[in-house]
């Protein structure tokens, strides 16, 4: 697949990374969404509760299809938005919320049941007998339900922690921040400016067609 020129990749170095085993390359300055779209995957995964087939559908923290696993072992993190995980060596990510294959989910038969499945209808539904929804409904809907999955394992990690005052805290490291930071702190003020992503000036779209 082609990629457009310009934009935040560098594409004098490859990166190798795994989605759901199989392995890619990517680059720096790519997320695991752009690289992931320049090998040509559309299908990332499947939906809350019809487990229809989804793809990647924003560019930044907003992304409501392209929910992954990264990582393994204790370090597993469930429910991470493939459009803002940066792009490493090594990386591995796999798809989440379905029962066998991404490709063949078993839980995609849910879909042909939609007519009969009002909104919220779990909750009409399985009321009766009262000592089946701990043990039986709630967990089957649950696994239904999917979304990541946590290792329960023990954290490896340690954390620390600081103090920071400020005058001003500027959200977000878009053009209109940078500059409300630049100025602030022009005039003499103590400034904190963060931002979830991990470039400054806001998100760019350097996946290619």
């Amino acid at each position: 697949m082609s990629r457009l020129s310009g934009g935040l990749v560098d594409r004098s170095e490859r990166l190798s990374f795994t989605f759901d085993g199989k392995s890619f390359t990517g680059h720096p300055g790519d997320t695991l969404a752009s690289a992931l779209l320049a090998n040509d995957i559309r299908l990332v995964g499947r939906s809350f509760k019809y487990h229809r087939p989804r793809g990647i559908f924003a560019a930044g923290p907003e992304e409501p299809n392209a929910l992954v696993e990264l990582r393994g072992g204790a370090r597993q993190e469930p429910n991470t938005r493939a459009t803002v995980a940066e792009l490493f060596d090594g990386l591995e990510a796999c798809s989440q919320n379905h029962a066998g294959s991404l490709r063949h989910d078993l839980l995609a038969v849910n879909d042909l049941f939609a007519p009969f499945f009002a909104a919220g209808f779990y909750y009409k539904t399985f009321m009766w007998p009262k000592a089946f929804w701990e043990k039986l409904y709630e967990p089957a809907i649950r696994r239904a339900a999917g979304l990541g999955r946590l290792s329960m394992r023990p954290d490896p990690d340690a954390y620390d922690k600081g103090f920071l005052h400020c005058d001003l805290l500027v959200v977000g490291a878009g053009p209109a921040g940078l500059a409300a930071a630049l100025t602030a702190a022009r005039a003499g003020a103590r400034v904190i400016l963060a931002d979830e992503d991990f470039r400054l000036g806001g998100r760019l779209m350097a996946e290619s067609h």
